[in-house]
């Protein structure tokens, strides 16, 4: 599903984890039309805004096949595994969090050398 409309940028806020809420205004819009738009709330997507010039066929084929796959995931992999790691430690809270991090990263480092050939 996409959003592809005229709209006018009407402002914007930076926010304090260095991020920016956008705000667009758009024509008048059907109940169907308004529904849609509902259904992408907290969707990640692609931002596309250009003044006055339209769209031409070209550049809406090349926005939709835009791969989204590395962004899907508002954490990288390595914050989602210490996030992981972290609710782990709290579970047995053995001491500090900083020497079990580095304990277990020890632990994953090492499985993988050992999967390396020996020479």
């Amino acid at each position: 599903m996409r959003i592809l409309t005229a709209a006018q940028l009407d402002g914007y806020q930076r926010r304090k984890d260095k991020s920016i809420s956008i705000r667009f205004l758009t024509q008048e819009k059907t109940s169907g039309e308004v529904m849609e738009i509902d259904q992408l709330m907290d969707t990640f997507g692609i931002l596309y805004f250009r003044g006055e010039e339209q769209l031409n066929e070209d550049e809406i084929k090349e926005l939709d096949e835009v791969e989204l796959d590395l962004y899907d995931q508002p954490k990288s992999q390595s914050q989602r595994l210490r996030n992981v790691m972290y609710k782990v430690w709290m579970m047995n809270q053995v001491g500090t969090f900083k020497e079990f991090y580095k304990a277990e990263t020890e632990k994953i480092i090492n499985h993988y050398k050992n999967k390396l050939p020996h020479e």
